[in-house]
Protein backbone atom coordinates (compact mmCIF):
# COMPACT_ATOMS: atom_id res chain seq x y z
CA UNK A 1 0.00 0.00 0.00
CA UNK A 2 2.79 2.39 1.03
CA UNK A 3 4.86 1.29 -1.99
CA UNK A 4 1.93 2.15 -4.30
CA UNK A 5 1.74 5.63 -2.73
CA UNK A 6 5.51 6.09 -3.16
CA UNK A 7 5.28 4.99 -6.80
CA UNK A 8 2.41 7.43 -7.44
CA UNK A 9 4.50 10.28 -6.01
CA UNK A 10 7.43 9.18 -8.19
CA UNK A 11 5.26 9.20 -11.32
CA UNK A 12 4.02 12.75 -10.55
CA UNK A 13 7.62 13.97 -10.16
CA UNK A 14 8.48 12.43 -13.55
CA UNK A 15 5.45 14.14 -15.12
CA UNK A 16 6.85 17.41 -13.77
CA UNK A 17 10.20 16.74 -15.47
CA UNK A 18 12.27 15.54 -12.50
CA UNK A 19 15.24 13.65 -14.00
CA UNK A 20 16.26 11.98 -10.70
CA UNK A 21 12.72 10.60 -10.35
CA UNK A 22 12.94 9.08 -13.83
CA UNK A 23 16.32 7.51 -12.98
CA UNK A 24 14.72 5.96 -9.86
CA UNK A 25 11.78 4.76 -11.96
CA UNK A 26 14.17 3.25 -14.51
CA UNK A 27 16.08 1.41 -11.77
CA UNK A 28 12.83 0.10 -10.28
CA UNK A 29 11.11 -1.09 -13.48
CA UNK A 30 13.64 -1.72 -16.25
CA UNK A 31 14.70 -5.25 -15.27
CA UNK A 32 11.11 -6.32 -14.44
CA UNK A 33 9.86 -5.04 -17.81
CA UNK A 34 12.69 -6.76 -19.72
CA UNK A 35 11.86 -10.05 -17.98
CA UNK A 36 8.17 -9.54 -18.78
CA UNK A 37 8.93 -8.90 -22.47
CA UNK A 38 11.13 -12.03 -22.53
CA UNK A 39 8.00 -14.13 -21.86
CA UNK A 40 6.92 -13.28 -25.39
CA UNK A 41 10.17 -12.70 -27.27
CA UNK A 42 12.44 -15.16 -25.43
CA UNK A 43 15.37 -12.98 -26.49
CA UNK A 44 17.01 -10.65 -23.99
CA UNK A 45 18.45 -8.24 -26.56
CA UNK A 46 15.11 -7.80 -28.34
CA UNK A 47 13.35 -7.39 -24.97
CA UNK A 48 15.79 -4.66 -23.95
CA UNK A 49 15.12 -2.87 -27.27
CA UNK A 50 11.36 -3.10 -26.69
CA UNK A 51 11.57 -1.70 -23.14
CA UNK A 52 13.93 1.11 -24.18
CA UNK A 53 11.54 2.09 -26.97
CA UNK A 54 8.52 2.05 -24.65
CA UNK A 55 10.31 4.13 -22.00
CA UNK A 56 11.48 6.65 -24.63
CA UNK A 57 7.90 7.02 -25.91
CA UNK A 58 6.66 7.50 -22.32
CA UNK A 59 9.13 10.33 -21.81
CA UNK A 60 7.89 12.10 -24.95
CA UNK A 61 4.37 12.25 -23.48
CA UNK A 62 5.38 12.23 -19.80
CA UNK A 63 3.08 15.09 -18.68
CA UNK A 64 0.00 13.00 -19.59
CA UNK A 65 1.14 9.39 -19.30
CA UNK A 66 2.75 9.47 -15.86
CA UNK A 67 -0.40 11.04 -14.38
CA UNK A 68 -2.61 8.13 -15.48
CA UNK A 69 -4.57 6.45 -12.70
CA UNK A 70 -3.54 2.89 -13.65
CA UNK A 71 -0.08 3.78 -14.92
CA UNK A 72 1.58 0.46 -13.94
CA UNK A 73 -1.02 -1.57 -15.86
CA UNK A 74 -0.61 0.84 -18.80
CA UNK A 75 3.18 0.39 -18.66
CA UNK A 76 3.05 -3.42 -18.76
CA UNK A 77 0.39 -3.33 -21.48
CA UNK A 78 2.58 -1.02 -23.60
CA UNK A 79 5.50 -3.47 -23.26
CA UNK A 80 3.24 -6.42 -24.08
CA UNK A 81 1.85 -4.74 -27.20
CA UNK A 82 5.29 -3.65 -28.42
CA UNK A 83 6.63 -7.19 -27.85
CA UNK A 84 3.76 -8.73 -29.83
CA UNK A 85 4.35 -6.21 -32.64
CA UNK A 86 8.01 -7.25 -32.67
CA UNK A 87 6.98 -10.92 -32.99
CA UNK A 88 4.68 -10.14 -35.92
CA UNK A 89 7.36 -8.07 -37.61
CA UNK A 90 9.99 -10.79 -37.41
CA UNK A 91 7.50 -13.68 -37.80
CA UNK A 92 9.20 -15.47 -34.96
CA UNK A 93 8.12 -18.91 -33.83
CA UNK A 94 7.65 -18.87 -30.07
CA UNK A 95 9.48 -21.64 -28.30
CA UNK A 96 7.29 -23.45 -25.73
CA UNK A 97 10.17 -24.95 -23.82
CA UNK A 98 12.72 -22.80 -22.08
CA UNK A 99 16.09 -24.53 -22.44
CA UNK A 100 18.49 -24.45 -19.56
CA UNK A 101 22.05 -25.06 -20.74
CA UNK A 102 23.18 -25.91 -17.26
CA UNK A 103 20.39 -28.38 -16.43
CA UNK A 104 22.81 -31.30 -16.16
CA UNK A 105 25.67 -29.32 -14.71
CA UNK A 106 26.62 -30.31 -11.20
CA UNK A 107 29.70 -29.33 -9.25
CA UNK A 108 31.36 -32.46 -7.90
CA UNK A 109 33.18 -31.26 -4.85
CA UNK A 110 33.06 -31.85 -1.14
CA UNK A 111 30.14 -29.82 0.17
CA UNK A 112 28.00 -30.15 3.29
CA UNK A 113 25.08 -32.54 2.80
CA UNK A 114 22.47 -29.95 3.74
CA UNK A 115 23.82 -27.48 1.19
CA UNK A 116 23.54 -30.12 -1.52
CA UNK A 117 19.93 -30.86 -0.56
CA UNK A 118 19.10 -27.14 -0.57
CA UNK A 119 20.63 -26.76 -4.04
CA UNK A 120 18.62 -29.75 -5.29
CA UNK A 121 15.41 -28.27 -3.90
CA UNK A 122 16.14 -24.85 -5.45
CA UNK A 123 16.85 -26.54 -8.78
CA UNK A 124 13.55 -28.44 -8.53
CA UNK A 125 11.59 -25.25 -7.75
CA UNK A 126 13.19 -23.36 -10.67
CA UNK A 127 12.46 -26.31 -12.94
CA UNK A 128 8.80 -26.34 -11.79
CA UNK A 129 8.47 -22.61 -12.54
CA UNK A 130 10.14 -23.01 -15.96
CA UNK A 131 7.82 -25.86 -16.90
CA UNK A 132 4.56 -24.17 -15.94
CA UNK A 133 2.20 -23.56 -18.88
CA UNK A 134 3.04 -20.20 -20.46
CA UNK A 135 0.16 -18.10 -19.09
CA UNK A 136 0.37 -19.67 -15.63
CA UNK A 137 4.10 -18.94 -15.47
CA UNK A 138 3.49 -15.32 -16.46
CA UNK A 139 0.78 -14.91 -13.80
CA UNK A 140 2.97 -16.53 -11.14
CA UNK A 141 5.98 -14.33 -11.84
CA UNK A 142 4.04 -11.07 -12.20
CA UNK A 143 2.43 -11.67 -8.80
CA UNK A 144 5.32 -13.28 -6.89
CA UNK A 145 8.32 -11.47 -8.44
CA UNK A 146 6.86 -8.14 -9.59
CA UNK A 147 4.30 -7.97 -6.73
CA UNK A 148 1.44 -6.82 -8.97
CA UNK A 149 -2.18 -7.19 -7.87
CA UNK A 150 -4.62 -9.66 -9.42
CA UNK A 151 -6.38 -6.72 -11.06
CA UNK A 152 -3.18 -5.34 -12.60
CA UNK A 153 -2.19 -8.77 -13.91
CA UNK A 154 -5.70 -9.24 -15.31
CA UNK A 155 -5.50 -5.90 -17.15
CA UNK A 156 -2.04 -6.66 -18.54
CA UNK A 157 -2.97 -10.16 -19.74
CA UNK A 158 -6.55 -9.25 -20.69
CA UNK A 159 -8.08 -11.91 -18.45
CA UNK A 160 -10.41 -11.65 -15.44
CA UNK A 161 -9.14 -11.40 -11.86
CA UNK A 162 -10.82 -14.75 -11.21
CA UNK A 163 -8.78 -16.35 -14.03
CA UNK A 164 -5.61 -14.83 -12.56
CA UNK A 165 -6.50 -16.36 -9.17
CA UNK A 166 -7.17 -19.78 -10.76
CA UNK A 167 -3.81 -19.72 -12.61
CA UNK A 168 -1.98 -18.85 -9.37
CA UNK A 169 -3.78 -21.53 -7.32
CA UNK A 170 -3.04 -24.20 -9.95
CA UNK A 171 0.64 -23.21 -10.02
CA UNK A 172 0.93 -23.39 -6.21
CA UNK A 173 -0.97 -26.70 -6.04
CA UNK A 174 1.35 -28.16 -8.68
CA UNK A 175 4.42 -27.00 -6.71
CA UNK A 176 3.04 -28.39 -3.46
CA UNK A 177 2.36 -31.83 -4.96
CA UNK A 178 5.72 -32.15 -6.72
CA UNK A 179 7.76 -30.85 -3.78
CA UNK A 180 5.87 -33.19 -1.46
CA UNK A 181 6.70 -36.16 -3.74
CA UNK A 182 10.35 -35.06 -3.86
CA UNK A 183 10.57 -34.83 -0.05
CA UNK A 184 8.83 -38.23 0.36
CA UNK A 185 11.39 -39.80 -1.99
CA UNK A 186 14.25 -38.23 -0.03
CA UNK A 187 12.84 -39.67 3.21
CA UNK A 188 12.50 -43.11 1.61
CA UNK A 189 16.09 -42.98 0.38
CA UNK A 190 17.32 -42.02 3.85
CA UNK A 191 15.43 -44.96 5.40
CA UNK A 192 16.89 -47.40 2.86
CA UNK A 193 20.43 -46.10 3.34
CA UNK A 194 20.08 -46.55 7.13
CA UNK A 195 18.82 -50.13 6.72
CA UNK A 196 21.66 -51.10 4.40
Amino acid sequence: MNQTKNNSELFILIAEGNKKAFDDFFELYYKKLVNFSKFMLEDKGMSEDVVSEVLTNLLIDKERVFRMKNFEAYLYTAVKNKSLTKIDKHRRELRIECGDEDKNHFIYSITPHQLLEEQELNHLIQSLVDNLPRKRKMVFQLIKDDELTYRQVGEIMEISERTVEVHLKLAIRSFREKISLYLDRKMENKKHSKIS
